[in-house]
């Protein structure tokens, strides 16, 4: 055999080995489809975009959520196939919000007065990346709640209105609260990047045998589905349903708004923090938030209209990204938002209560 003919035949061994096209596209989608397989019925990552969870989420957190906790759901379409275990009070849940929940108010001239309907900006494709709420269980099925705003004393002596709940279990007499307690504003308040959280109060609640933060500050809302399914404010919990609520009383969307939650709708328990980042967005407005929380200091530190226009992109200056695109806020977080962030290494890894 000439040396020609061995090298040929060397070749097409070699092309024989290696990996056709067509084989290389079949794994490449297995391992797609494994990964948002794994993601969609086991084990998911959120990320938090908003102060509604603050200060036990913060703006910029992101977590692991255990969507096995509850339930066994059906890869891709979040369908139930078998349940084991039921949502307990104080639980981080992830679940799909109710209609009512994304939609937007906007006048009628029906009885009401209010209709809804979904703004166009709320991108639903498939269920992999559906818009999905973070708050914490409240109310149980079969509780009757008591909800009220209560003027309560904070630790630095003056007053703040207090969404105060007290609970009855079904099958008891007994009224039980949360044990709200007013603490002093500490490390927990700071690099919240979140100048609405500012001059609130801080409080612990009980729930079972652990202790949470509260934000409160000084609102006035009326709670709209409270008003229209609680007579004299006291809401009676179905079977099957879930009352939950956002840790920053004041700016959370919740049950008290848009109703309660269906516990096929509730999707995982959220349980530890896996990285942070503070974006320091604030600082398209003011050049620090001051550790002390002091509502009126911060005003002080407001940049230039020159300076400004360095550190941010001219929608972050009213703070309303409502009808952003994901381009827009790709090029956003790129052209801006990286060059000024912060990594929050404490948070990593914390165990969410």
């Amino acid at each position: 055999m000439s040396k020609n003919d061995t090298n040929d035949s060397e070749q097409k061994k070699k092309k024989a080995e290696e990996p056709g096209l067509l084989s290389s596209t079949i794994s490449l989608f297995i391992i797609i489809f494994v990964v948002f397989a794994f993601k969609s019925s086991i084990l998911d990552a959120n990320n938090i975009p908003s102060g509604s969870m603050l200060p036990t989420l913060k703006i910029g957190d992101f977590l692991f959520v255990n969507k096995m906790r509850y339930s066994f759901r059906m890869p891709f379409s979040e369908g139930e196939i078998f349940r084991y275990d039921n949502p307990k009070r104080g639980d981080i849940v992830t679940f799909i919000p109710p209609d009512r929940a994304i939609q937007e108010e906007i006048p009628s001239d029906s009885e009401s007065g209010i209709t809804y309907r979904k703004p166009g900006q709320i991108p639903i494709v498939g269920n992999l990346f559906a818009k999905r709420f973070v708050k914490r269980v409240v109310g149980m099925p079969g509780d009757e709640l008591r909800i009220n705003q209560k003027k309560m004393k904070t630790s630095q002596g003056d007053y703040v209105d207090y969404t105060y709940i007290e609970y009855r279990e079904a099958g008891s007499n007994e009224y039980k609260t949360y044990n709200p307690t007013p603490i002093p504003n500490g490390k927990e308040l700071t690099d919240m990047d979140n100048t609405r959280a500012m001059g609130k109060a801080l409080f612990l609640e009980s729930k079972r045998d652990f202790n949470h933060f509260v934000l409160e500050g000084y609102h006035d809302a009326v709670y709209g589905y409270i008003r229209r399914n609680c007579p004299d404010s006291i809401c009676k919990i179905p079977e099957g349903h879930y009352m939950v609520m956002g840790d920053n009383r004041d700016d959370s969307s919740d049950s008290r708004f848009w109703g309660l939650v269906k516990r096929e709708d509730i999707l995982g328990k959220a349980f530890i923090i896996y990285f942070s980042i503070n974006w320091k967005d604030y600082t398209c407005m003011f050049k620090e938030i001051p550790e002390d929380n002091d509502f009126d200091s911060y005003q002080e530190m407001r940049h230039s209209n020159d300076e400004v226009l360095k550190y941010c992109d001219t929608s972050e200056l009213d703070g309303n990204f409502t009808h952003e695109s994901t381009l827009d806020w790709v090029f956003r977080t790129f052209r801006y938002r990286i060059l000024r962030m912060n990594i929050r290494w404490s948070r990593i890894g914390r165990i969410l209560q």
